[in-house]
């Protein structure tokens, strides 16, 4: 399912891609502008205005950092975060929560981790609430009719699969909603993954246990914790800084206070 500011295909081919798109719009036209600015501040007769420079280089910068280069990405495995100046790798076996009040936050063990690339938008989401009554309003009355309505607005007046009338509601879902949706369906089909990988595991064990046992006499019976631990060995929640772009707006800071010192 595509939807506004973020791509996908197949969950098994390729991750979900979340990008808020006024953010990534927003920067990207601040950044171009700055840039432009600078280079004609550059370019112009006469000694050019350094400090000028350097601060719409500063600004194009940090357009770049907070509106063009966040990204989250979603797949069977878990969480890509790409933060400003960080980059988090959330598995779904690590993921306690997931919520969206004034910021998008996948909740850990071992903290809560803002995502910068899903924006919350309130005014969004009352949009979306006000679509969904009426569309449930709009569904009671063609209830009320005996369902004509609803029918005939499909070939041949087939109803609604299931499936059809799931990625509906979803649609009508806010960005930061729709995205806790689809994240919420992967962190629960990971952990069906895992517990049927888990009583595999502790039926081979048994089984292998048996078989040594009926060959040398022994007792040795597994436990069911060491089972799931031969299972699959899962990823670990880590946190790296994002030391290019870091570097990146160290050397645009640089440039500014060089540019006052000289001036």
């Amino acid at each position: 399912m595509t939807k506004r500011g973020a791509s996908s295909t197949s969950p098994a081919e390729k991750p979900t891609v979340y990008r808020g798109v006024a953010a990534l719009l927003g920067g990207a036209v601040a950044a171009l502008f700055c840039l432009y600015g600078a280079i004609d501040l550059a370019v112009e007769v006469g000694k050019p205005d350094l400090i000028g420079i350097a601060v719409l280089v500063l600004v194009a910068v940090l357009a770049a950092l907070f509106g063009i280069y966040p990204a989250a990405f979603s797949d069977d495995e878990g969480l890509r975060v790409r933060n400003p100046f960080r980059t988090i790798h959330l598995p779904w076996s690590a993921v306690t929560d997931l919520s969206a009040h004034l910021s998008f936050v996948a909740h850990t063990e071992r903290g809560r981790f803002t995502v910068f690339a899903i924006p919350v938008s309130l005014r969004e989401r009352r949009r979306a609430d006000r679509q969904r009554l009426k569309a449930v309003a709009q569904a009671q009355r063609d209830a009320r009719r005996g369902g004509g309505g609803a029918q005939h607005s499909l070939p041949f007046g087939a109803p609604r699969s299931p499936q059809r009338h799931h990625d509906e509601h979803i649609e009508r879902l806010a960005f930061a909603d729709q995205a806790i949706v689809e994240m919420n369906a992967r962190r629960d089909a990971q952990a069906a993954r895992a517990k049927v990988a888990a009583a595999k595991a502790a039926a081979d064990s048994t089984a292998t246990a048996n078989t040594a046992r009926t060959d040398e006499g022994t007792s040795a019976t597994p436990t069911a914790a060491a089972a799931a631990e031969t299972a699959a060995p899962s990823a670990a929640l880590t946190v790296a800084w994002a030391w290019p772009t870091l570097a990146l707006l160290g050397a645009a800071v640089v440039f500014v206070i060089v540019a006052i010192i000289v001036k």
